[in-house]
């Protein structure tokens, strides 16, 4: 056996361990939250865990239910998602067909700056300065920490998922279709939107899905600014718990095999069912962009 041979069986080897390792931990991590999750459910039905809108974990007649926590993290996502996906949209299509090279590379750094920020840093920002403006502005909130705010935060922090992967959608479209659309008399921009867009619009749900996915897992940002009260909000201007700040805010306190503990690893459950189901439509959006 000659040298290369024996170097490139080593390293198929070494990849397919590192394969092997992966999957197991993957595995590993999914037993462990589902065999401590649903424990919960020894303590109270699923219907009372899913329907109830009153989570109260003390020790005396305590409540699991996780439905306000539910409703609180998805409202923040929506509301976040409405903010951000068409600002992301517009600068995506400016920076790809519009801008001129030194004009996208200025604002590429300044997307890439954005993403290395600390959602800790943001999250300061909202605590201090953001909270005080909305209390200013909008006279019927009691409080300047609520989905409003949340929301606004998380929009910059995923600004630069949408930018990113939309315009790799629009600069992977073939520029003879580009070329072929305006030799037919098209303006620039009838043929963004006629033939640019529709063609990249499998990335773009992609992008929407990615970014979703990464606003439903933050937790920083949540725990610090949208106010920490469980309760089914009435208005983008109430407080609410998400689901990730009350793992965050609770785990460290919490006695290890108590119906408080399982209540919080079936959280981290539910969490994870919303993840899984983001990547499969994600790679199915990925295959079909693909064909």
């Amino acid at each position: 056996m000659t040298k290369r041979t024996l170097f490139d069986n080593s390293v198929k080897a070494l990849v397919l361990a590192a394969a092997l390792l992966t999957t197991v931990v993957v595995f590993g991590i999914f037993y462990f939250l589902l065999s401590e999750g649903f424990r919960i459910f020894t303590y109270i039905s699923p219907s009372e865990f899913f329907l109830n809108a009153e989570w109260y974990p003390v020790d005396r007649a305590p409540d699991f239910g996780v439905l306000a926590l539910l409703v609180g993290t998805l409202s923040i996502t929506g509301l976040t998602l409405f903010i951000s996906v068409p600002m992301g949209f517009v600068v995506s299509i400016y920076l790809s067909e519009f801008s001129g090279s030194r004009t996208r590379n200025t604002i590429k750094s300044i997307v890439e700056f954005v993403a290395g920020m600390p959602s800790v840093v943001l999250g300061s920002f909202g605590l201090r300065y953001l909270s005080r403006w909305i209390l200013e502005t909008f006279p019927s909130a009691w409080t300047g920490l609520n989905i409003l705010n949340a929301s606004i935060v998380l929009s910059v922090l995923a600004m630069p998922y949408f930018v990113t992967l939309m315009e790799d959608s629009f600069r992977d479209v073939s520029k003879d279709q580009r070329e072929a659309s305006l030799s037919l008399g098209a303006t620039q921009t009838a043929t963004v939107f006629r033939v640019v867009v529709p063609q990249a619009r499998s990335g773009v749900m992609n992008a929407i899905i990615i970014g979703a996915n990464r606003v439903i897992g933050e937790t920083m940002v949540v725990l610090m600014v949208a106010g920490g009260a469980a309760m089914i909000p009435t208005s983008v201007l109430d407080p609410v718990r998400p689901m990730t700040a009350a793992i965050a805010g609770e785990m460290g306190e919490v006695a290890i095999g108590s119906a408080h503990y399982h209540a919080l690893f079936m959280i981290g459950v539910v969490l994870l069912m919303f993840s899984t189901v983001f990547t499969i439509i994600a790679m199915r959006l990925k295959k079909s962009r693909r064909r």
